[in-house]
C-alpha cells in the first residue's frame, strides 16, 4: 500500500511537474540572416538557444531566438506582434518607431565599442585616393553592412555621383566580411566598404591586409545593430527582468566563448538618443542635395 502511495505521489508530481513546463510562455526573438555575419543559421540558433534556456530554466519564461532568412517575414510578423523582440540593423525601428519599446535598447559590443565606423578600403598601389577615383571601378561589401552602404550613397549623392549601381562597373555582396575584404586584397575588385571594426580584426589574422590596404573615406560611428523588444507582444514578462537576462549573456564562461566566436562582446544597454547619428544619415540619405 505505501509503495502504491509512493507511486501515485511520483506519478502526481511528474503530471504538475509536465504542466508547469507547458505553462512556462517562451518569448521568441527574431534575427535577420544578414545579422548573423558570416556563420551559419544552426549555429547561431543552437549556440544561443542553449544559453538562453539554461539562463532561463528557474524563470516563468522561456526565451529562443529564430533566425529567418527572409527579412520581410520578420518584419512582418514583429509587426503583427507575433515576435518578442528583434535583432537587426536599427532601420526598421526608425520606421517603425511605434512599434517598439526605444527605452529598452541594447547593442553588442564590437572592439571593446559599442558605436562602429564603415571604412572604403582600396589597395595601396591602385593610385585610387578619392571616392571619385573609384568610378567605373567595381566594388565588394558583406551583406550584414546595409549601414555602411547607405553611407555610401549618401557620399555618392552628396558628391552628384548618382545612385551605387550607375556609379560602379560591379557591386559584389559577400556573406563574410572578411571574404569581402579579400577581394580588393587579390584584386578582384578596386574597392570594399567594410566595418572598421572588421578590417582591424582581419588585419590581426593577417597582417598583409594592413600593409595592402589603406582607407580612403571613413564614416561617422553608428549603432549599427539593435536588441529591441516589441511594444505590442502580449507579454506579462516585467521589461526589468527581460533586460536583466540580456545582459547576463556572455556572463559565463561559454557564453563569453560563444560571442567571441561571432566576434560579439557582451550587450550594452544604450539610449534612443544613440540611435541620432543613424537617423541623420537616413534624413540625409532622403533629403534634398546639398550641393
Amino acid at each position: 500500500m505505501f509503495i502504491k502511495l509512493i507511486k501515485v505521489c511520483m506519478y502526481l508530481f511528474f503530471c504538475c511537474s509536465v504542466a508547469q513546463a507547458q505553462e512556462k510562455k517562451e518569448y521568441v526573438i527574431g534575427l535577420t540572416e544578414q545579422g548573423i555575419r558570416g556563420a551559419t543559421i544552426q549555429d547561431v540558433e543552437l549556440g544561443f538557444n542553449y544559453q538562453l534556456e539554461n539562463l532561463t530554466k528557474n524563470k516563468k519564461y522561456s526565451m529562443k531566438l529564430k533566425v529567418f532568412k527572409a527579412d520581410e517575414q520578420l518584419i512582418n510578423m514583429f509587426l503583427d506582434a507575433k515576435l518578442f523582440g528583434y535583432f537587426g540593423t536599427p532601420l526598421l525601428a526608425l520606421k517603425y518607431p511605434k512599434e517598439f519599446n526605444l527605452d529598452s535598447l541594447f547593442v553588442p559590443v564590437l572592439n571593446d565599442k559599442v558605436l562602429q565606423r564603415y571604412v572604403v578600403l582600396v589597395r595601396k598601389d591602385s593610385n585610387i585616393n578619392r571616392l571619385d577615383d573609384l568610378k567605373n571601378k567595381a566594388i565588394s561589401y558583406c551583406i550584414s553592412d546595409e549601414l555602411g552602404l547607405i553611407f555610401l550613397q549618401r557620399q555618392l549623392k552628396q558628391l552628384k555621383f548618382g545612385n551605387i549601381d550607375s556609379f560602379f562597373s560591379k557591386v559584389t555582396v559577400k556573406k563574410n566580411p572578411n571574404v569581402a575584404i579579400s577581394t580588393t586584397f587579390f584584386k578582384e575588385s578596386q574597392a570594399t566598404i567594410v566595418l572598421e571594426a572588421d578590417f582591424i580584426v582581419a588585419s590581426e589574422l593577417n597582417p598583409q591586409l594592413k600593409a595592402q590596404l589603406i582607407s580612403i573615406e571613413t564614416s561617422p560611428e553608428y549603432v549599427i545593430n539593435i536588441l529591441a523588444v516589441s511594444n505590442k507582444s502580449d507579454t506579462t514578462m516585467p521589461i526589468d527582468e527581460y533586460e536583466d537576462t540580456v545582459l547576463s549573456i556572455g556572463g559565463t564562461v561559454q557564453s563569453k566563448k560563444l560571442l567571441k566566436k561571432f566576434n560579439f562582446g557582451r550587450l550594452r544597454k544604450i539610449k534612443n538618443e544613440d540611435l541620432n547619428s543613424v537617423r541623420a544619415l537616413v534624413s540625409d540619405l532622403n533629403g534634398p542635395d546639398t550641393k
